[in-house]
């Protein structure tokens, strides 16, 4: 695989998201080794800012390193999909949980502004081509906005790092526009749901949703042998 050269400013915080990019895109495939040599040679940069980030990477749980073996893009299966999904659903249920406390001006304008996301969304797919509209990464703007709702950073970064495993399961050439469409409807569901502060129908509107996509992804993990 060809990969783009590195400028020098920065360059240990560009290497490593360089290459989380294509880790999280699958443009290194599961279990595939990566060699640091090999790494260096192609982005133009020393062996130290690749090791940094194969540690960092690691830490995120992308890679896994085997003592004497080497580095390898580390694979999701069926019960990383199930784990995955149940830990989201903690932290969306647990965000409901949090709302009725917060002040109803502060409430109004954080849904305002998932409502803003979705009309974004909505407005892209109908206007523009597909990959266009899968590149603005508008279903991880809503989660994460979502999760914001609870003024809780930890919370959120854990949630943005679970959300790399949606990344890695959906090639863009599998999503259709219908599918597209199919999540931002759920999404609408969630906000209506909201803003009437109907929680019970948000947290309903919220299961539904992650289930839907809980069997999308273990149907794609299916169709390539239980792994992706």
């Amino acid at each position: 695989m060809e990969l783009p050269r590195i400028d020098n400013s920065n360059l240990w915080d560009k290497t490593y998201l360089l290459l989380k990019d294509r880790i999280i895109r699958r443009e290194f495939a599961p279990n595939h080794k990566l060699s640091i040599p090999e790494l260096s040679a192609q982005l133009g940069v020393s062996r130290t800012p690749i090791r940094d980030a194969l540690n960092r990477l690691e830490m995120d749980g992308l890679v896994k390193t085997v003592s004497k073996v080497g580095t390898f893009v580390v694979a999701i299966e069926i019960d990383d999909v199930l784990d995955l999904i149940d830990t989201r659903l903690m932290i969306e249920y647990w965000v409901l949980e949090k709302l009725p406390t917060l002040p109803e001006s502060e409430l109004n304008i954080k849904i305002e502004q998932l409502e803003k996301i979705l009309d974004r969304a909505s407005s892209l797919i109908e206007n523009a081509p597909l990959e266009s509209f899968l590149k603005s990464n508008y279903n991880l703007q809503f989660h994460i906005e979502f999760i914001n709702l609870a003024n809780n950073k930890k919370n959120a970064d854990i949630y943005l790092g679970l959300m790399n495993y949606h990344f890695w399961a959906v090639e863009h050439s599998l999503i259709t526009k219908e599918m597209v469409m199919t999540a931002i409807n759920q999404h609408y569901s969630i906000v209506e749901a909201l803003k009437c502060r109907n929680f019970s129908d948000a947290k309903i509107a919220i299961k539904s949703h992650l289930y839907d996509a809980k069997e999308r992804l273990i149907k794609r993990l299916q169709d390539n042998g239980g792994q992706i």
